[in-house]
């Protein structure tokens, strides 16, 4: 049977136009099928999150939302739509869904797209919980927060999503009165207890009002949107924000005609299962990006993409390692996150792990800015082999970089050790925590230290002969 395409992409996403540019790149005969405007809504979602981080606390809501549409005009110039089609790519803008009769294909109202292999990256929507008079209360989410006019007085943030987390903030900093309600008991579920203890302070020192293990009773909308707690406190401000985590939209796509199911969470599709291939459970269809599910879903690297992409074209396969991932989140200063934690390190290593911490105020660099917050955490193993990272402080993201390369390399602490840095910058980091490392091998009683001693009282006492 032939096939018209290499690849047909279901997207939505940045991921998805970045699988597009690729396959087209190697040559691959692909389509890429979008609802349209829905990767142009996840791109602004990018960019408004790390631009209201480092808005300055003085600076007007109209011009921070210009400054963010400036900087939606010149993002991804390699993934427009106009950029993908002079390369190649079928562009497809209708919503499209999989029929399995008479042979596979993805059919929209227009199309009928047959491949031998199928990737999913479709976008995503934040899901609205089923609180009382929640639906009759106006709300709003990050993409209508940006088409307000004015900065709003006060506002209420439900949830604890890295995009909860960060709108928060930011709101604050701003001038904002701000509180974020959410039923967990802590920010961060998938981290350190000591680290989501440390984003709750960032967060209360910028004025946010937490709100954690808080259940809603009920929400209403008067001249405010108000909310009543089961502890029977009641929270009013003027915007309610819903920003719970989002999840992929896969309902549309039609996946149940393949045998296709979906995680779910009360009756909300969260995931979809694949295998260390990125492979689902159909044979001929892969998936990458928010799909894949997980807290850090949206927030995560994008090394998924060329792996799904790899493997629907050619053999042999790769396969992902969901324990070497790095994720951001856009608070003020910056989190980035890779690897195992602490708590997993030592769960899996035991007395073989090493968890190293320094504070940025020891690199010289933060004292030139007006923000010396945070601190560097690396676990390592007894080989000096890195295993996970957790930044939190400025420049995270840049010198998590470094950290991805040793890790993801293989780079022992040892060989990172001849790696030359330049002063003052960030990089210093790295000597420092490798220093860290060495005074904790090199410590009294230690066999390495008791070997040193020995050999030194040796040389001291041994007679020279001339």
């Amino acid at each position: 049977m032939t096939v018209d395409y290499d690849g047909v992409i279901l997207g939505g996403t940045v991921q998805g136009r970045t699988a597009a540019a690729l396959a087209a790149r190697e040559g691959a005969r692909v389509a890429l099928v979008e609802p349209p405007g829905e990767t142009a809504q996840g791109i602004r979602r990018q960019i408004a999150l790390p631009a209201l981080a480092q808005a300055n606390v003085a600076q007007p809501w109209g011009d921070l939302m210009t400054q963010i549409e400036a900087l939606e005009a010149v993002a991804y110039p390699n993934l427009n739509l106009d950029w993908l089609a002079t390369s190649g790519v079928d562009v497809v803008l209708e919503p499209g869904q999989f029929s399995p009769r008479p042979q596979l294909a993805v059919t929209t109202a227009t199309r009928r797209l047959r491949s031998r292999r199928y990737l999913l990256a479709p976008g995503t929507a934040v899901t609205v919980p089923d609180i009382p008079g929640l639906a009759e209360t106006p709300f709003l989410t990050l993409d209508t927060l940006l088409d307000l006019e004015a900065r709003p007085e006060s506002a209420i943030v439900l949830g604890h999503s890295g995009t909860a987390i960060a709108q928060a903030q930011a709101l604050a900093r701003l001038g904002t009165r701000t509180a974020l309600v959410s039923r967990s008991d802590r920010l961060l579920p998938t981290e350190d207890a000591d680290l989501s203890a440390f984003v709750e302070v960032l967060l209360e020192s910028s004025g946010v009002e937490l709100r954690l293990g808080s259940q809603i009773v009920s929400i209403r909308a008067k001249d405010e949107a108000e909310l009543l707690l089961t502890s029977g406190d009641r929270l009013a401000a003027q915007q309610l924000i819903v920003a719970t985590a989002s999840q992929p939209r896969l309902s549309p796509l039609n996946l149940g005609c393949i045998g296709l199911k979906p995680r779910q969470v009360h009756g909300t599709p969260t995931a979809l299962p694949v295998d260390d291939r990125l492979a689902t459970a159909h044979p001929q269809v892969f998936a990458c990006g928010p799909v894949l599910g997980g807290y850090w879903a949206e927030s995560a690297d994008r090394q998924d993409v060329a792996i799904a992409l790899h493997n629907a074209l050619y053999l042999p396969w790769r396969k992902l390692s969901c324990l070497n991932r790095s994720a951001l989140l856009h608070t003020a200063p910056e989190y980035a996150r890779l690897g195992l934690t602490a708590t997993q390190t030592r769960r899996w290593y035991g007395s073989e792990a090493t968890v190293l911490q320094v504070p940025f105020g020891q690199v010289l660099k933060t004292h030139y800015g007006d923000d010396i917050t945070g601190f560097c955490r690396w676990m390592v193993r007894a080989d000096g082999q890195l295993v996970g990272a957790q930044i939190c402080g400025p420049g995270a993201s840049e010198l998590m970089q470094t950290v991805a390369l040793a890790l993801h390399q293989e780079i022992p602490l040892q060989r990172l050790d001849r790696l030359p840095t330049l002063s003052p910058s960030l990089a210093a980091m790295v000597p420092l925590m490798i220093d860290t490392w060495q005074q904790q091998r090199w410590r009294p009683g230690t066999w390495r230290r008791d070997w040193a001693e020995n050999w030194f009282n040796w040389r001291r006492t041994r007679r020279r002969r001339w």
